[in-house]
């Protein structure tokens, strides 16, 4: 099994045995185990067979045990145990706004919670507020995630579906029966989380759909195959299921968007279809009755007259308006991004060295990078201390007088404390090229004690840039209670930079607020937060998310060349001072 997958894994067995109950340090060890085999630049299969899994910060025999299991085998009897124990429908609860590990296993514990059903239902009755420790704000978070339509299924974010996706597809195109093979569905618009994964695949001539059962019996980490109607379930290791559905060659264009758009985006281009005059289905246009040639998407809008609108943005909302009007953005492309201004190093809490990121930021294409370990507040991630930090700047600029390639900038990601302030002193916050501030502690205040928190921080005028500005981790802790909207306006105001954290985890500031920040005049950072080179490669997920946001280039400051890049932090630091 690859990295990706037994991190996903290990997650999972995390989240599942905090829902059970299990004490804090035994949940943390699997998903700090989860966190170091993505972060290594070795195969965990490597590491395994050379017997060193237990080097691994956290990872003792046991858990080291399970690891073989799941690299040698791609199952894991553990975890099929957990998931008989704990319906895996609960680990929707890290998706709730203020729910971690310890306020999802009581919630599990004082409601003996079985589905999530049972939790709305408790919330509404009000029962949450009285439960021990929890409370009505924990309450009110509950009642608005039900309040906005969620399913409440178990939703699983990009970091397991991409790599699933590229690892399944590669499986079927060397498959001797596929003739070709492409995801769809809510993946392939790139949403922050999916519930399942939709692939379409083109048998070749005379092959059959029994033959190709039989052949995916060896898709690695496969668990069951079960068929549903048209539809193939791959059920797998990392719990993510897998929805394949076999689609004759002529069709394939147009179940291609049936089934990647939202309902709304399908239901308008059919009636577009009606008025031009065609009939418009999944398996095909028809004109009086006669088919189409369709070889390609773009064939599909062009035959109605319609610009092509990229997958990203078939929501079923106001695409089709702006394509009228001639204004669809042009999208950001990962190309264009020109560095990276949130990394952290083995000076906090990352696992390389300076000299090591910048050579990967040179690998990249970078122009340049930033390194912003972590302040004194974050002991746990070895925050440096003032003297340190100060030392660490000094490095840099040797670094940058020295090495060409990819200059650094000398940054910090700042602790923001509960009353706002700074846990740097001004003096030395001024000698910084950029200052990252976010938040890392006292997750349960109010909304209002939150957003004035964030706020407060933006006026100061050594911030350039919050990080991750809702604290979400997705899949196992939702975010803190903040005012979106007037963090968006205050730093309009204050010209603060917002970030977009790249990690598949993360994807913070949401994508349902990235068009609201550059409606405001925003502007944006796609950047990693990456603990190592490899992590370093996750810039993509964030462009997927710019790009559901409606961002081109120009909304996105990291795009900018180094030179413009430090006027627009110097003009940023004079606006605010």
């Amino acid at each position: 099994m690859d990295n990706w997958e037994v991190a996903a894994a290990l997650e999972r067995m995390a989240g599942l045995l905090a829902l059970k109950g299990e004490k804090d340090f035994k949940v943390r060890a699997y998903s700090q185990a989860a966190r170091q085999i993505i972060r290594s630049s070795e195969p965990i299969a490597e590491i395994a067979a050379a017997g060193r899994l237990r080097q691994l910060p956290g990872v003792g025999e046991a858990l080291a045990a399970k690891i073989n299991e799941l690299v040698s085998t791609g199952r894991s009897a553990f975890l099929t145990a957990l998931e008989a124990a704990v319906p895996p429908e609960l680990l929707a609860l890290f998706s709730i706004p203020g729910v971690g590990f310890k306020t999802a296993a009581a919630l599990v514990e004082e409601l003996k919670l079985n589905s999530m059903a049972q939790l709305a239902e408790a919330a509404r009755a009000g029962q949450v507020r009285h439960l021990p420790g929890l409370g009505r704000n924990l309450e009110l978070s509950i009642s608005r995630y039900f309040e906005e339509q969620r399913t409440g299924a178990a939703l699983f974010h990009r970091g397991v579906a991409v790599p699933l996706a590229e690892h399944a597809i590669a499986f079927l195109r060397g498959l001797p029966a596929v003739r070709s093979v492409c995801a769809a569905g809510d993946f392939r618009r790139g949403t922050e989380q999916v519930a399942e994964l939709p692939l379409l695949a083109v048998l070749k001539s005379g092959r059959s759909a029994t033959v190709l059962r039989d052949e995916l019996r060896g898709l690695p980490g496969l668990t069951a195959l079960v068929p549903t109607g048209e539809r193939l379930i791959l059920e797998n290791v990392t719990g993510l299921p897998l929805q394949l559905t076999l689609v004759d060659e002529d069709a394939l264009v147009t179940t291609l968007v049936e089934r990647t758009g939202s309902a709304g985006h399908w239901t308008t281009l059919v009636q577009i279809a009606r008025q031009h005059g065609f009939s418009l289905g999944k398996t095909g246009l028809f004109r009086n009755g006669r088919p189409v040639k369709l070889e390609q998407e773009v064939d599909l809008y062009r035959a109605l007259k319609l610009v092509f609108i990229p997958p990203e943005l078939r929501e079923g909302e106001d695409e089709f308006a702006a394509a009228a009007a001639g204004k669809l953005p042009r999208l950001i492309e990962l190309n264009q991004l020109r560095g990276d201004l949130h990394l952290h190093t083995d000076w906090s809490d990352g696992t390389a060295s300076i000299e090591a990121m910048a050579q990967k930021g040179a690998a990249l294409g970078y122009e340049y990078i930033a390194v912003t370990d972590h302040s004194p507040s974050l002991k746990i991630a070895g925050g440096l201390s003032e003297e340190k930090l100060a030392e660490q700047i000094a490095s840099i600029e040797r670094f940058n007088s020295t090495t060409p390639g990819c200059p650094v900038l000398a940054g910090a990601e700042v602790d923001i404390r509960p009353d706002g302030s700074l846990d740097l002193p001004d003096a030395l916050l001024d000698r910084l090229d950029l200052v990252v501030a976010s938040v890392h502690s006292s997750f349960r205040q109010t909304r209002d004690e939150m957003t004035g928190r964030i706020c407060r921080a933006m006026e100061h005028p050594a911030v350039h840039l919050i990080g991750h500005p809702t604290g979400r981790l997705l899949g196992s802790r939702g975010g803190y209670d903040v005012d979106l909207e007037k963090l968006i306006h205050r730093a309009a105001h204050t010209g603060t930079i917002v970030e977009i954290n790249a990690s598949p985890q993360r994807l913070d500031l949401a994508e349902a607020y990235l068009r609201r920040a550059r409606a405001a005049g925003v502007r944006l950072a796609v950047n990693t937060d990456a603990h190592s080179t490899v992590t370093m490669e996750d810039m993509f997920y964030g462009v997927t998310a710019a790009r559901r946001g409606w961002l081109e280039d120009g909304d996105v400051v990291n795009t900018l060349p180094l030179a413009a890049l430090r006027r627009a932090l110097r003009q940023k630091r004079r606006r605010k001072g």
